[in-house]
């Protein structure tokens, strides 16, 4: 049996903009360190080395850039899911009127 719907729209758009916000979060970060990073391996770092360390860079940004997309995509889907029960409680709410 289920325990029915216990969060308002008003909640889910909330926690829409929270996930929405980490996922600036994330994506500024990852935009400071590469620019930081970019920096040393293009000028100051040469060598095998720097090769494997950009290697695994370029991994860890491709995961942070897949992150953000991920999170904004969730932020998304909660904000539509607000919306959509919104809409229905205000459709159920007019059935009722007189």
């Amino acid at each position: 049996m289920s325990a029915g719907i216990k969060v308002t729209p008003e909640q889910l758009q909330s926690y829409s903009g929270t996930v929405k916000q980490r996922a600036g979060d994330v994506e500024g970060i990852s935009t400071g360190l590469s620019k930081q990073l970019e920096a040393l391996v293009g000028a100051d770092w040469a060598g095998a080395a720097s090769g494997q360390f950009g290697q695994l860079w370029q991994q860890w940004h491709k995961g942070a850039k897949d992150m953000v997309e991920a999170l904004n995509g969730i932020a998304q889907l909660l904000n539509n899911a607000g919306t959509a029960y919104a809409e229905a409680e205000g459709q159920i709410a007019r059935s009722f009127s007189v």
